[in-house]
């Protein structure tokens, strides 16, 4: 039978040559349709690392000689500034409903706002004494520019605590060192692999900043900050606060378990935030953490992205779908006296639509295994879409690449396949239903 059906296909090879490219077509566009759509499914289901939920960034700021609200009688000097900050965040920090609490640098949520630095951090190395050729060699070589995120070292300020930041080795609530300086970082997970190959070779190790090396102190789960985009890799910076940086400096504070948080926010905003002022300092803002995560998966167009990849995929499977069932069908449609024939000599109607959906298999199987070729090629040069992160595509040869490479070949195949059959099968289905002889009036 496989004989017979290539001595078809080569008799028909002017006809089957268009299906062919036909098929072609179709591979490429709905894989490249599906590639974009695994890449989020593969980021949606990536650990936030994080938990912002019933965290609150409140903002202090000061009024300035130029605002009518300023009061010349409290001008101050930078200290007396900062021991003004100091009494609104104890104010805060001993709230009965807050459980932990961090300072930060002006940073909305946990990581930053995902700036990337081009500071040229780079791994152990020779050292390099004063030869500054010899570090720019370095620096051209080994340097990446990572998210940099700085946490104060104030008293009882617990930045993994309030964010719930998990440890990259044990899996639980990350737990610093107390005797962190300006020299202790906390590196993500995949920063730690990128350096030194796994997070436990990374802990003790140190990033050059230029000349200062930062000693890390340990390893933090990767944290997602936008939604449906990759983790960036990230230094958390311990910091020493100096008198004028209080004015700079964000509270974060996470609420105790079971605190009603409607109510609390209600009593902050109506009568604690009014109260909030010493000198010209005072009390800007108090909002929730999840309100700057939304905020900025609208401001990298998350939500109307989502919807333009979803569109973009179901017009690619219709049009895909329209395409090969109708030269399917129109290619048996055409061979209806062959069937009838067939019918005459005695064979069964399953016969007949075994041949026709062989014959489609073979074409199919013919045609997407050039389009893969152009796919795989289009994979080196490029790598797989990562639609959402605008920055970097996602090479083959990652984690995952693969085994992303095979579930999007083997979706695009299987449904190519379905369509194909589909239009072969169904209308010889119904022409193995007419009687021969009607069959045969077409000959």
């Amino acid at each position: 039978m496989i004989k017979k059906i290539f001595h078809i296909i080569y008799n028909e090879r002017r006809e089957n040559s268009w299906i062919v490219v036909e098929i072609i077509a179709a591979s490429i566009m709905l894989w490249m349709a599906f590639d974009p759509l695994f890449t989020l499914a593969r980021h949606d289901n990536i650990e936030d690392g994080y938990d912002i939920d019933g965290t609150y960034m409140i903002d202090f700021a000061r009024y300035e000689p130029y605002d009518y609200r300023y009061n010349r009688a409290n001008y101050e000097t930078e200290a007396k500034t900062g021991e003004s900050y100091i009494h609104l965040h104890n104010i805060v920090r001993n709230l009965p409903e807050v459980e932990s609490y961090c300072f930060t640098t002006q940073t909305k949520f946990p990581g930053g706002n995902q700036q990337y630095f081009n500071v040229g951090y780079f791994r152990d190395s020779i050292n390099v004494g004063g030869d500054q050729e010899k570090l720019r060699e370095i620096i051209s070589k080994e340097s990446l520019t990572f998210n940099t995120h700085e946490v104060y070292n104030i008293e009882g300020n617990n930045y993994f605590t309030t964010f719930r930041v998990k440890d990259a080795l044990t899996g639980e609530i990350f737990k610093p060192r107390k005797d962190d300086t300006e020299g202790n970082i906390y590196v993500s997970e995949n920063l730690a692999k990128e350096f030194y190959g796994s997070a436990s070779e990374a802990i003790g190790k140190k990033i050059y900043y230029g000349y200062a090396g930062l000693t890390i102190s340990g390893v933090f789960k990767d944290m997602q900050l936008i939604d449906y985009c990759t983790p960036p890799q990230t230094i958390i910076r311990c910091k020493n606060v100096q008198p004028a940086e209080y004015r700079m400096i964000n509270l974060h504070i996470r609420l105790k378990k079971g605190v009603d948080r409607v109510a609390f926010e209600k009593r902050f905003k109506e009568e604690i935030m009014p109260e909030l002022k010493a000198g010209n300092a005072y009390c800007q803002s108090f909002t929730p953490n999840e309100i700057f995560r939304e905020q900025m998966n609208e401001t990298r167009e998350i939500p109307s992205k989502l919807t333009m990849y979803n569109s973009m995929a179901l017009f690619s499977l219709f049009t895909v779908f329209l395409g090969m069932l109708s030269a399917f069908w129109i290619r048996t449609s055409a061979r209806k006296s062959e069937i009838g024939i067939m019918r005459s000599v005695g064979a069964s109607r399953q016969a007949i639509i075994k041949q026709f959906v062989t014959e489609v298999a073979l074409l199919v199987n013919i045609g997407f295994a050039v389009a893969m070729l152009f796919v795989l090629h289009y994979l080196y040069v490029n790598g797989f879409t990562n639609p959402l992160d605008g920055y970097i595509n996602i090479k083959f040869v990652d984690i995952g690449g693969p085994l992303h490479f095979a579930a999007v070949t083997a979706a695009t195949y299987i449904i190519l396949m379905l369509f194909a059959i589909a239009g072969a099968a169904i209308p010889a289905w119904r022409i193995t239903k007419i009687l021969p002889a009607d069959a045969l009036k077409e000959e």
